[in-house]
């Protein structure tokens, strides 16, 4: 009780440290399953304006795949959505729509940029990592925060990895003490895909490039009510271009940089 009541007055929030760990347990296993796994992911295509994706066993194919169809079928990006023919039937698909075909799974994503992904249940990857890795536990990480709103939400493009740009709004700030110090990084919504209701927050530590990813890490803000959430940097994660090549991430925006190191949540897993 009395360790519990250190960490409130030092701003900290209780941290249920075996849920933590059981969730670290979860997300070794979807790394490990084909069917969520960066790892599996073995080539991009990012659609040209409405010119169709011919996917299919056939070299004259823009998707080659061996085991499938000839000409197993056909994508074209049209506005925001995409539309699937095969079989001669058309079908509508929206953004971060999964298609199964065998051993393969085609993502659909991106609104701005609208791209393909292709899942392989056979990708070298799956046997070889890189896996996820993370700090040691640290209650003193999870912290509440206060949103300080914006005067009016405003959408805002991030850019990304590849240079591309991910359509957000932009929330506010969320203020915070960590480590005796003061704190505030800038919140987001995504808008893809659409009625998306979570707060992110894209940032850098002292770490970054040394113990954690380059790029910066996220962490989703949890409500609390009102405009109070909770900010659990044990909860930090890496985005999937840390596991993989063909992901485009967003990059954390320059006012995102803590001055101090945050030894919680994931590490970078080497391997890139």
């Amino acid at each position: 009780m009395l360790f519990f009541l250190c960490i409130a007055l030092a701003g900290a929030l209780p941290l249920d440290v075996k849920a933590l760990l059981k969730e670290r347990e979860e997300a070794l296993a979807e790394f490990h399953d084909a069917r969520t796994s960066p790892l599996a992911v073995i080539s991009r295509h990012v659609f040209d304006g409405e010119q169709p994706l011919r996917i299919g066993s056939d070299r004259t194919n823009q998707v080659m795949l061996e085991g499938l169809a000839p000409q197993a079928l056909e994508i074209r990006a049209r506005g925001g959505s995409f539309e699937v023919t095969r079989d001669g039937r058309t079908d509508r698909a929206e953004t971060m729509a999964l298609i199964e075909m065998g051993r393969y799974g085609l993502w659909l994503v991106g609104r701005l940029q609208p791209t393909l992904l292709v899942f392989d249940s056979e990708a070298p990857g799956l046997r070889k990592g890189p896996w996820p890795v993370w700090f040691a536990p640290d209650p003193a990480t999870r912290v509440e925060a206060r949103l300080v709103p914006a005067s009016s939400p405003r959408e805002q493009i991030v850019l990304t990895t590849r240079g591309a740009k991910r359509q957000m709004l932009r929330l506010g700030k969320l203020e915070f003490s960590l480590y005796g110090r003061k704190h505030s990084l800038v919140a987001v919504r995504s808008l893809e895909p659409a009625g998306n209701s979570t707060i992110s927050i894209f940032f850098r530590d002292a770490t970054t490039g040394k113990e954690s990813y380059a790029v910066g890490r996220y962490i989703d803000a949890e409500a609390l009510g009102e405009d109070r959430y909770a900010l659990d940097f044990n909860r930090a994660y890496n985005p999937t271009c840390a596991f993989s090549p063909f992901y485009d991430c967003p990059i954390p925006p320059k006012e995102n940089v803590l001055s101090v190191p945050v030894r919680a949540g994931e590490r970078d897993p080497g391997g890139h």
